[in-house]
C-alpha cells in the first residue's frame, strides 16, 4: 500500500529506511542469539572448571589422607623398632645370670642357694615395675610438644631450635662413638702390650743383644717371636771400616765392560751462499 501524495524519490527513500531498520533488527537479532551463546558457554565452562576443582579438591584430601596414614604407619614402625633395640639394650646390659651355684664348702646341701643369690631374687623387680619405671623415664626425657596455637613464625623458630637439638645430639653421638672405638684400640693395645711382656717375660725378663751386657733390644720386647739383634763390632771401636773412599768405591763400583771407540770426522762441510743453495766443501 503505497503513501499517497509521495513521489518516486520519497517512495524510494521510505523503502531504503525499511531496508535499513529490518538489516539493523536482524544485526539486534543476532548479537542477542551471540550473547545466549556466549552466556551458555561461559556458564559450561564455569561448571567444567568447579568439577575440575572438586575433583583436585578431593584428589589432594586423598593424598593427605595417604600421607597421613602414611606417616602414622612409619612412626608406628619406628616406635616398634625403638622398642626393639632398647629391649636388645636391656637384654646386653642385663645378660642373664646363672641359674645355679657351685658351693665350694664341703657339707653343702646340693639344693640349697647361697645368701647373694636369695638377695638378688628378693630385690629383683617385677615386670610390671620394670615398665612403669621405663615410661616414667621415657616420659622424664621425652618433652611433649604442642604447637597448636603457633603460627608461621612461631613454627619456623621451633623447627630451628629443634633442628639444633638434633644436631647438638648427632654430634654427641659421634664423639661418643669415636671415643668408643679410640678406647677399644686403647684397650687391644694394652692387651697386646701385655701379652708381649708375659711372653717375653717367660725367659728371664727383658731379653738383651748377644754380644752386649747393657743394650736392651727394643724390637723384640715390642714384637713377640722377633729374631734376636746381634750385634757385628764392639761400640769400642773408633773406626769401623779402615778402608779409604776410593778403594771402596773402586770395589763397589767394578770394572767399566764398554770399549773406547774413535769418533768418525766428517769430510764435507755444508754452506749456503747468498742464493741459500747448499754447497759442499
Amino acid at each position: 500500500m503505497d503513501p499517497v501524495g509521495l513521489d518516486e524519490s520519497d517512495l524510494e527513500l521510505l523503502d531504503q529506511n525499511r531496508l535499513e531498520r529490518d538489516q539493523i533488527l536482524l544485526e539486534i537479532n543476532e548479537l542477542k542469539e551471540r550473547n545466549e551463546r556466549r552466556k551458555k558457554e561461559r556458564e559450561e565452562e564455569e561448571h567444567r572448571l568447579a568439577a575440575e576443582r572438586a575433583a583436585e579438591e578431593q584428589r589432594r584430601k586423598a593424598e593427605e589422607e595417604e600421607r597421613r596414614k602414611k606417616k602414622e604407619e612409619d612412626d608406628i614402625k619406628r616406635k616398634q623398632d625403638r622398642a626393639l633395640k632398647m629391649a636388645e639394650f636391656e637384654k646386653w646390659k642385663n645378660p642373664p645370670k646363672a641359674n645355679f651355684v657351685i658351693s665350694k664348702k664341703i657339707g653343702a646341701a646340693l639344693g640349697s642357694e647361697p645368701e647373694s643369690e636369695q638377695d638378688d631374687q628378693k630385690n629383683k623387680k617385677s615386670k610390671e615395675q620394670l615398665e612403669s619405671e621405663k615410661k616414667a623415664i621415657l616420659a622424664q626425657r621425652i618433652r611433649p610438644l604442642d604447637v597448636s596455637g603457633y603460627d608461621s613464625s612461631k613454627l619456623a623458630e621451633k623447627a630451628k631450635e629443634l633442628h639444633t637439638l638434633i644436631a647438638r645430639l648427632e654430634g654427641e653421638k659421634y664423639d661418643l662413638e669415636k671415643r668408643y672405638k679410640t678406647m677399644q684400640v686403647q684397650l687391644m693395645e694394652l692387651a697386646d702390650r701385655a701379652r708381649q711382656q708375659n711372653v717375653v717375660g717367660k725367659e728371664g725378663g727383658l731379653k738383651r743383644v748377644h754380644g752386649s751386657e747393657e743394650t736392651v733390644d727394643v724390637i723384640q720386647t715390642r714384637f713377640a717371636g722377633a729374631p734376636s739383634k746381634v750385634e757385628m763390632y764392639s761400640k769400642y771401636e773408633r773406626q769401623k771400616d779402615k778402608r779409604s773412599y776410593d778403594d771402596r768405591k773402586e770395589i763397589y763400583t767394578g770394572p767399566l765392560f764398554s770399549s773406547h771407540a774413535e769418533r768418525i770426522q766428517p769430510q764435507k762441510v755444508v754452506a749456503w751462499n747468498e742464493e741459500r743453495m747448499p754447497t759442499y766443501q
